[in-house]
């Protein structure tokens, strides 16, 4: 629903889109603000600028020229743009009585304006304090899983030992028992309350959850439906595992996992080349990768592999190109897939980075990193015309 009025005093023209998942409100030209049906600030548009509030309450500003970079506002400074938008959705409160507008539509705008005034910059505060409390740090998400529901029905990393990766240092692996996991459910349900509305599905957490054993994966997504879907429409449900892993599952467990609504699983392939991913103590092999696209495409579920650009430098390129192409040209993928191309970021406290300059090995340029993820892209479109190949940029994950 659109609506659109005039300001009393100044003449501005006001818009409201109200959305079944979201609410976006423009006080004037060239600048708005998005919300959940919670009233929960989402993001911010203003002289020129974009900014994302994260659910722990930090304001991230998209950087021009970079829009998957972004980088967090001084807290002086959130809390001083905070201000300005709640000033502004006073003054709309305020002035509601004196808009020409018909007595249902005011009385909807009514009720969205309470809800976002509730929840005004000091309950921000606390509701991202509530979202620490609610879960471990979540790491990383695939894009297009970025408004996906979070549950973390295991704790970090069961392998944990990739020497690029630092994603999951900060926590021992393990695994919720069901108890835990529903108690997770019920806090995230009361958390989001009617934001819930903008999560697309399930993005069952953290990395390699699928790696449970399959009697208790299959308890704990019955709870995550139980809770979030209903008996007729489960949610559509995501996860991560490694190629290496896949292989603790049948193709008839994975048929199961369908059933219950999984329908796509991202595998960290990285590299096609069996050298380097030994360089870089990833377990398993580029027959694995093949081998585990092959059962989850045999099962009915799409997948997401993803490839590390400008791992193992200039001493691997050549091959981490030509086996990477040739691995991934032999999947049976097709227009339910994607393929994802991410440039690697150096991650603190990991060991590639000494690795590579102990061996002597240089990283690949800006433009070489370019160059081979153009080679790439250019490979894997001709080989599947209909499957997506986009960018993954891991340094501008954020929820």
């Amino acid at each position: 629903m659109l609506i659109t009025f005039t300001a009393p005093g100044d003449n501005r023209r006001i818009t409201l889109n109200i959305q079944p998942a979201s609410i976006t409100i423009s006080p004037r030209y060239g600048e708005s603000y998005s919300f959940d049906r919670a009233g929960r600030l989402l993001s911010v548009f203003q002289d020129g600028r974009s900014y994302q509030r994260t659910l722990d309450h930090r304001l991230l500003e998209r950087q021009k020229g970079s829009p998957s970079r972004r980088i967090a506002l001084p807290d002086t400074t959130r809390d001083a743009l905070l201000k300005h938008v709640f000033a502004e959705i006073d003054s709309l409160v305020d002035n509601l009585s004196a808009i020409a507008l018909t007595p249902a539509r005011k009385a909807a705008i009514t009720e969205i304006l309470g809800a976002i005034r509730r929840m005004e910059p000091e309950a921000l505060q606390d509701d991202g304090e509530a979202y620490r409390r609610l879960f471990l740090p979540v790491s990383i998400l695939p894009p297009d899983q970025y408004l996906a529901l979070v549950l973390q029905a295991t704790v970090g990393c069961s392998w944990n030992r990739c020497t690029f990766c630092g994603l999951y240092r900060d926590r021992q692996f393990a695994v919720r028992s069901v108890a835990e996991f529903r108690a997770h459910c019920l806090a995230v349900r009361d958390y989001f309350g009617a934001g819930l509305s903008i999560r697309r599905g399930i993005f069952l957490a953290d990395a390699n959850a699928l790696t449970i054993p399959q009697a208790r994966l299959v308890e704990l997504i019955a709870v995550a439906q139980e809770v979030f879907g209903t008996p007729s429409a489960p949610r559509p449900l995501f996860s991560f595992i490694s190629a290496f892993d896949a292989r603790r599952k049948q193709r008839d467990d994975w048929r199961a996992l369908r059933e219950l609504g999984l329908q796509r699983v991202y595998i960290g392939l990285e590299t096609g080349d069996d050298d380097l991913l030994r360089f870089v103590n990833k377990p398993g092999t580029a027959a694995d990768a093949g081998q585990a696209v092959s059962d989850l495409k045999g099962a009915g579920i799409s997948v997401g592999v993803i490839i590390m650009v400008g791992l193992g430098g200039g001493a691997f390129a050549e091959q981490h190109i030509a086996n990477t192409v040739q691995t991934v040209s032999a999947m049976p993928l097709d227009r339910h897939d994607v393929i994802y191309l991410s440039a690697y970021r150096p991650a603190p406290g990991t060991e590639y980075p000494g690795q590579i300059a102990e061996a002597g090995i240089l990283p690949l340029t800006p433009d070489e990193e370019k160059a081979q993820a153009a080679v790439m892209r250019r490979a894997l479109r001709q080989r599947f015309p209909q499957t997506r190949v986009a960018s993954y940029h891991v340094d501008g994950f954020a929820l």
